[in-house]
């Protein structure tokens, strides 16, 4: 896995999530190949139709943290399930690549 990817830097937390939840480094890829490197404290949520389309089985949503060009930490969800601690939070609802 590289250390940077679609112009974003990962984090070592970040790097270790996504190897624990097996996400490969051309499927984070194609996931973050539109995301603005701008993006100040933002969850990109990915849908499970990306998902899927991408060739992950999960039957939860994978929830990106982002902090400008930073991947802060990666995790499975299910979205009805999510309560954010931090209410001052952007989101970005990712539904098609």
């Amino acid at each position: 896995m590289r250390n940077c990817i679609a112009g974003f830097f990962k984090s070592e937390h970040f790097t270790f999530r996504q190897w624990d939840r097996t996400i490969n480094d051309k499927v984070l890829s194609s996931i973050l190949k539109n995301v603005d490197t701008n993006r100040s404290n933002t969850l990109l949520i990915v849908s499970r139709k990306v998902l899927k389309k991408i060739n992950i089985k999960a039957n939860k949503e994978l929830f990106i943290k982002v902090d400008n060009n930073i991947l802060i930490t990666c995790f499975y969800c299910k979205f009805h399930e999510y309560y954010p601690k931090n209410r001052e939070q952007n989101y970005l609802i990712i539904n098609e690549i």
